[in-house]
């Protein structure tokens, strides 16, 4: 079957194997994933609108690969991406609206521009998704747009979002090990552990409600 390019609506291809597959362009609308794999695959392009990737009766086993896969410029919207994993995918200029991605792996995913003359010039949109127990570890996310989503308990070791918005989020429990948040855009957003001593806070956004919040995270007993 030829993907690339063609559009598809309201097909179940559940237990299809796309790996190493060229699906560049190629739009699927209320389509159903699950138990596939995109190991691999070319998706640059490519748009997904409320599609399933995740099966329920697979537990923690039911997230839909995309190792190493591209994902330059493609798009999921209003999508069940439960427990994916993206780890090393290329993926500058992926967008990401109104997901379903608790427990989502992007670790050592590149959205880089891919230029090496250009390795800090990153393009990463996720707005209103569910990325709880999601994992960003290992990947550079300056100046990306992360707002309005619900990202607790998020891992992001050694992870850089300099100048990156993050405003409306809720960010609770964030663990993130040589996590940067220098100039990010926080206004908005909720956290409870961001401390000062361990995570790159310089120049960060904040309202004085935040900066009472981040005091107190020190130790400090502010009377107001």
């Amino acid at each position: 079957m030829q993907y690339a390019g063609s559009r598809f609506a309201d097909e179940d291809f559940s237990n299809t194997n796309f790996h190493d597959a060229d699906l560049a362009g190629a739009v699927f609308v209320n389509c159903r994933f699950p138990r596939c794999g995109f190991r691999a695959a070319n998706l640059e392009g490519t748009h997904f609108e409320r599609c399933v990737f995740f099966h329920p009766d697979d537990g923690d086993d039911g997230g839909v690969q995309f190792d190493f896969a591209i994902l330059r410029e493609a798009s999921f919207e209003h999508c069940d991406l439960t427990t994916a994993s993206f780890n090393h995918v290329s993926a500058y200029d992926l967008t990401l609206s109104h997901c379903q991605l608790q427990g989502a792996d992007f670790g050592e995913a590149d959205f880089r521009l891919p230029i090496r003359s250009n390795k800090d010039l990153a393009t990463f949109t996720m707005e209103h998704c569910n990325f709880s127990y999601g994992n960003l570890s290992n990947t550079v996310l300056t100046e990306c747009t992360l707002t309005n989503n619900r990202m607790i308990e998020m891992t992001a070791h050694n992870t850089r979002l300099d100048a990156a918005n993050l405003s409306g989020s809720d960010i609770s429990n964030l663990h993130g090990h040589g996590l940067s948040l220098c100039g990010a855009d926080l206004r908005g957003a909720v956290f409870n552990n961001l401390d000062p001593r361990e995570i790159d806070l310089r120049g960060v956004h904040i309202t004085p409600d935040q900066a009472l919040l981040l005091v107190e995270i020190l130790g400090a007993i502010v009377d107001v």
